[in-house]
C-alpha cells in the first residue's frame, strides 16, 4: 500500500470515530425491512459521507465525484465494517446508475449524479419483465412520442427497493417494426409520476425488497430520454457492463471477501466440526478461491479502468463472484447440518447459513444470467462466433411472444 494510501486510510478511521456510530448486534444496513425513519437516518448519513469526500469515489469530479481510484474505495469498503453506514442501499443507485447517467448522460441529466451520491435520490434498473426472463432486448413495455413528452405502458418486475425509490432508469420500446435490438429507448424515470403502481415481493427467505411496477398512460419529458431514441440498445450494454465490473469486483457485498469464511469457521466452531479434516479443507480451499477472486477482480478492475483490457471483462468477474458466492453458501448449509434446515432459538450462524444458501441460488440470474454473460464474454472479449439467433433481424412485430 502507497503512503497515499496509508494516509487516506488513517484519515477515514479518525472520521469514522469521530462521526459515525457503531451498530449493536446485526447489521442494520443488511435489513430490508427498512422504516421510513430508518430510510431518513439513511440519506442523511449518506449526505455527511458525501459532504467530507467519502462517496463517489472514482466519479469525476466535474459531476460530483472525488476523481479518485478504486484501491481508494476498497479502503472505505474495509473501514466501515462495524459502523452503521447504508452501503448496501445506496449501492446499486450509485455504482450502476450514477455511473451510467455520468457515462451517458446530457449536462442536464448529470445534475442528478450529485445528488444521487449524497443520497437525496435512490435509483434503481427497471430492466427485467414479466414476460422477457433474461431476453431484454424483448422488452414489451412501450413509450409513444406525443409532443414534448412520451407515454408509457406496460410493467417491470424484480426490481430492488423501487418502493423507496425516488428514480428510475427505464428501457422501453419505441419502434415496433425493426428488429428488437433497434428499436428500444431508455428513459429516465421519476417513480413519483402519475399512473406508476408499485407492488412488493415476497421472496422464498421472507424478505421483500423486490417489486413489480405497472406503468398506465405515465407522462415522461423528452428531456429525459437517455441517449437518443431508439439507440438505448449501446446505453443498455453499457449499463450492464458497469454492473457486470462492479458486481465482480465485490461492490454488491458491503464487507471484504474474508468476511464470509470468518463466518463458516464461526459456523463450524458452533456446531462442534472445526476440527473435522473434511471441513477444514473445504473452507481452506473457499478461502483460496476468495483471495484468487479478488486479486483478479483487482487487475481486471484497474485494466478496465485504465482502458487497457475490454469492459465485458466485467462479465468473466461476475461469473467468478457467484461462483465463489454460491460455493461458500452450500458449504455453509453443509457445515450446518440439520441445524441450517431448524435451528435452535439464538443459533444465529446456523439461521444466517439457511438465509445465505436461499439468497444465493440467484446470484448467477440477477444482473444477467450466467448463460448470458459468458455469450457476452465469448463473443465480445474472445471474438467467438455470435450465438444463432433465428430471429435476430426480423421486425419485433413479426416475431410470436410469450
Amino acid at each position: 500500500m502507497s503512503d497515499d494510501l496509508r494516509d487516506y486510510r488513517q484519515q477515514l478511521q479518525t472520521w469514522l470515530a469521530g462521526n459515525i456510530d457503531r451498530y449493536p448486534g446485526a447489521d442494520p444496513d443488511m435489513d430490508t425491512h427498512v422504516t421510513p425513519e430508518r430510510m431518513a437516518y439513511n440519506r442523511a448519513t449518506q449526505a455527511k459521507l458525501y459532504d467530507a469526500g467519502y462517496a463517489g469515489f472514482t466519479f469525476p469530479v466535474e459531476v460530483g465525484g472525488q476523481g479518485l481510484t478504486l484501491d481508494h474505495e476498497q479502503v472505505f469498503r474495509d473501514e466501515i465494517v462495524g459502523y452503521d453506514v447504508p452501503y448496501r442501499v445506496f449501492s446499486v443507485s450509485i455504482n450502476i446508475l450514477g455511473a451510467t447517467i455520468a457515462q451517458f448522460g446530457t449536462p442536464e441529466q448529470k445534475a442528478h449524479v450529485r445528488k444521487i451520491l449524497r443520497g437525496e435520490e435512490l435509483w434503481l434498473q427497471l430492466l427485467s419483465e414479466p414476460s422477457g426472463g433474461s431476453d431484454l432486448a424483448g422488452l414489451l413495455t412501450s413509450a409513444v412520442r406525443d409532443g414534448d413528452e412520451y407515454v408509457l405502458n406496460g410493467s417491470k418486475t424484480w426490481s430492488s427497493q423501487a418502493h423507496n425509490a425516488d428514480w428510475a432508469i427505464c428501457p422501453v420500446r419505441t419502434s415496433w417494426d425493426v428488429p428488437k435490438h433497434r428499436g428500444i429507448s431508455v428513459f429516465l424515470l421519476d417513480l413519483r409520476s402519475p399512473g406508476i403502481e408499485i407492488r412488493q415481493i415476497t421472496e422464498l427467505t421472507g424478505e421483500a425488497h423486490f417489486c413489480e411496477e405497472f406503468l398506465t398512460d405515465v407522462r415522461v419529458p423528452a428531456s429525459c430520454l437517455l441517449g437518443e431514441e431508439n439507440e438505448g440498445w449501446s446505453v443498455l450494454r453499457g449499463l450492464l457492463a458497469i454492473e457486470h465490473a462492479w458486481v465482480g469486483r465485490g461492490g454488491a457485498k458491503r464487507a471484504d471477501f474474508r468476511t464470509d469464511v470468518d463466518n463458516l469457521v464461526a459456523l463450524a466452531r458452533d456446531h462442534g466440526v472445526a476440527g473435522d479434516v473434511g471441513v477444514r479443507r473445504a473452507v481452506t480451499r473457499l478461502h483460496v478461491a476468495l483471495q484468487a477472486q479478488r486479486l483478479v477482480s483487482a487487475r481486471v478492475s484497474a485494466g478496465v479502468a485504465a482502458h487497457q483490457l475490454d469492459h465485458n471483462l466485467g462479465g468473466a468477474l461476475k461469473i467468478g463472484n457467484d461462483d465463489v458466492f454460491q460455493r461458500i453458501a452450500e458449504a455453509g448449509l453443509a457445515i450446518a447440518g440439520a441445524g441450517g434446515v431448524a435451528w435452535e432459538p439464538g443459533d444465529a450462524h446456523a439461521a444466517e447459513a439457511a438465509t445465505a444458501y436461499l439468497t444465493s441460488r440467484s446470484a448467477s440470474i440477477a444482473g444477467g444470467t450466467a448463460e448470458i454473460v459468458r455469450n457476452n464474454v465469448s463473443e465480445k472479449v474472445l471474438g467467438l462466433p455470435r450465438e444463432a439467433g433465428p430471429a435476430r433481424d426480423t421486425p419485433f412485430n413479426q416475431v410470436p411472444h410469450n
